[in-house]
């Protein structure tokens, strides 16, 4: 039986596919979601600002759903902040648009009727936050897309979803 299910998201397109995945499953064994997204350390900023435009604003402009601030405005507001390090600029876009992932899935999850709902914004290694996360919600199921938003270096040293496929302790879900 599944009572407990970690989904890793990263705003990739394969994590968007898990989480369709993660939610049915969760609604269906009516078991606890735990959401987790490991602040990104390595990607330009231009790169989460499309995908903000992009795959997460869009959800927040659909009739229903309670307007929220418009997270492109805001990650232009904060980059256009004169008083700040460029470092701490990209450091609160980060932030904001990795929040800005997790109320998306945390939104879509509700509106499936799942109803014990837990998210985490961490930072850290991506695998091991993943496992240190999954080990507390003691998981018995971590769901996350195949391929994330890594760059060349995950082909040399190995990907995050193979890296937490290796050394879970439950069974890992990966989505193509």
């Amino acid at each position: 039986m599944i009572k407990s299910i970690v989904f890793a998201i990263d705003g990739s397109e394969h994590a968007s596919r898990a989480q369709a995945l993660a939610i049915d499953l969760a609604s269906k064994y009516d078991a606890q979601l735990t959401l987790v997204h490991v602040l990104t350390h390595d990607h330009p900023p231009t790169e989460f600002a499309r995908m903000a435009e992009v795959e997460h604003l869009s959800d927040s402009r659909q009739p229903g759903v309670r307007e929220k601030e418009n997270v492109y405005s805001a990650v232009a507001r904060f980059l256009g902040s004169t008083s700040d390090s460029k470092d701490a600029k990209e450091a609160r876009m980060v932030v904001l648009l990795g929040e800005q992932i997790i109320d998306n899935a945390s939104r879509s999850a509700r509106a499936a009727g799942v109803k014990n709902i837990t998210a985490e914004v961490l930072t850290g290694d991506y695998a091991n936050t993943i496992l240190e996360v999954a080990k507390k919600a003691n998981a018995d199921l971590i769901v996350m897309g195949r391929r994330g938003l890594s760059n060349l270096k995950g082909f040399v040293t190995g990907s995050v979803s193979h890296k937490v496929s290796q050394r879970a302790e439950c069974s890992v879900l990966t989505v193509r």
